[in-house]
């Protein structure tokens, strides 16, 4: 099982460029964060970042079930991998 911290702390890090790129502190980070309309990745970036998650942690996860608003921003992604890895 993956931690919240564990699964926030990669993405961050997986998005460092980006993220420095668009001039944001990952230590600032709010949770609410929506990666793509803070100019972090686009759209094409998000599925890097969902790929990248997935075989950093060994999982295979069906983001069906995460409302598509919350599939961008941080926290809400973060806290649904962590549950979706509890559940393997």
């Amino acid at each position: 099982m993956r931690s919240v911290a564990d699964v926030r702390a990669f993405v961050l890090a997986d998005l460092q460029d980006g993220l420095t790129a668009a001039g944001l502190a990952s230590a600032e980070i709010p949770d609410d964060l929506d990666l793509i309309e803070a100019g972090v990745i686009d759209s094409f970036g998000m599925l890097e970042v969902i790929a990248a998650v997935e075989a950093h942690f060994g999982l295979e996860i069906d983001f069906e079930e995460l409302d598509p608003e919350q599939l961008t921003a941080l926290g809400p992604f973060s806290r649904f991998v962590a549950a979706e890895s509890a559940r393997t």
